[in-house]
């Protein structure tokens, strides 16, 4: 393994808490819960240190957080706030490298390999960062820190002290490291795979390493039985991709002339839902949600149309988006000859910074989704399309700038 790699992995602890508490300081020293929507329905996106300490968890509903605290403050979520943190923690870690990676709003990667010689040991570097997150935040928003000589191990470490706390992997203190966590512990064992290896009888980090290689790729195949036996011996990723400036869209639309002009609206609302769909997968894409939907319409003489609606809480779903786009196509009553036909969604924000679904059939939904776009990008697009759009128009469509303005 490459000990000269100097990778961190920044995690605020209980952060949309923390940043309330920090922001209110009523609520310090008090078990509160932060939800997203409603504070009676909804679920907890984030527990104070005070409310874990009674069972509380993040995707609990709120009914079951105050089952188990009573006394449990709920707090409606100020994402425009976790957002501005986001971004200022973006610019301290622009400090010490200019190699960042951001993980979810509250987690960052700093690769200071190349850095590190400028602040002295691995140490001093976290002590210096957080001394400026407290400047630049207060007192209770605080982060831990993992370092080590791969992502893997600095995301890893960075829970072992928490909250407020730091380790540094070293080659001596490795394999203890290693032996002391449980198999969940690791980004990438969930509960399935902890199964399937608990059914082989592995049920520590030792047992893993000890493993037959043979034994791991009956069960898992060639790629995955690589993946766990490396991550056994803390073997991962050490490049961090930098994406502290990559330019996001501000609307993502599509539109499509269709191969004969038609009134047929069966005709229009197939391809309609074609243009949904795509339009949702560019939006998971880029793993962001839009509010603001836009449906375009240009009939035999050349006359446009374009109707918008916004809609609460924002979306990725291609159901959903063409489920608005056909109630406005409805409420249209568009009879003309219809040449060219858009879809498109605007007042677009990165998926991270909203809420965890809080229907079965939203997460249903999202499971769907990725399920679908994984096999899409294997096999090429389309190879699983709604059974409505089989006879829409073969097109991938053109990307439009219609909505930009």
């Amino acid at each position: 393994m490459d000990f000269g790699k100097v990778i961190f992995h920044v995690d605020y602890d209980s952060f949309f808490a923390s940043v309330e508490q920090q922001y209110h300081p009523n609520l310090r020293h008090k078990p509160i819960g932060v939800t997203g929507s409603s504070l009676s329905r909804g679920v907890v996106c984030a527990a104070s240190r005070e409310a874990k300490k009674f069972g509380v968890k993040t995707a609990m509903p709120v009914f079951e957080a105050k089952k188990l605290c009573p006394q449990i403050i709920i707090v409606k979520g100020d994402f425009e706030k976790y957002q501005y943190i986001h971004e200022r923690t973006l610019h301290i870690c622009n400090k010490y490298s200019d190699l960042i990676e951001p993980f979810s709003i509250d987690e960052t990667f700093i690769d200071m390999t190349q850095t590190i010689k400028f602040f002295g040991t691995p140490e001093e570097a976290i002590f210096r960062f957080k001394k400026d997150v407290f400047d630049a935040f207060g007192a209770y928003v605080t982060c831990s820190i993992g370092v080590g000589p791969n992502k893997l191990l600095a995301k890893l470490t960075s829970d072992i002290n928490k909250p407020n706390g730091f380790f540094v992997v070293t080659k001596e203190n490795l394999q203890q490291l290693l032996e002391g966590v449980g198999l969940r512990s690791f980004c990438g064992i969930g509960p399935r795979i902890e199964k399937r290896l608990n059914k082989l009888g592995i049920f520590t980090v030792k047992h893993l390493q000890a493993a037959s290689q043979e034994g791991l790729y009956r069960e898992f195949g060639n790629v995955m039985s690589g993946f766990l036996k490396s991550l056994s011996f803390g073997e991962g990723t050490v490049t961090v991709d930098h994406a502290e400036y990559e330019e996001l869209p501000k609307s993502i639309s599509h539109e499509h002339t269709l191969s004969k002009n038609t009134s047929d609206p069966q005709v229009i609302k197939r391809n309609l839902q074609r243009l949904s769909d795509m339009v949702g997968r560019r939006l998971r894409e880029h793993n962001m949600v839009g509010k603001t939907l836009s449906i375009y319409l240009r009939d035999k003489d050349f006359n446009n149309f374009h109707q918008r609606k916004t809609i609460n809480p924002p979306t990725q779903s291609s159901q959903r988006i063409y489920k608005e786009i056909e109630e406005i196509f409805d409420s249209l009553n568009w009879k003309k000859e219809t040449r060219l036909i858009g879809v498109g969604i605007s007042n677009l924000k990165l998926k991270y910074f909203t809420t965890l679904p809080l229907f079965a059939q939203d997460l249903k939904e999202e499971i769907q989704h990725e399920a679908i776009d994984k096999i899409n990008d294997k096999f090429g697009e389309f190879t699983i399309i709604p059974a409505n759009t089989l006879k829409a128009d073969k097109t991938k469509g053109k990307i439009s700038s219609f909505l930009r303005h």
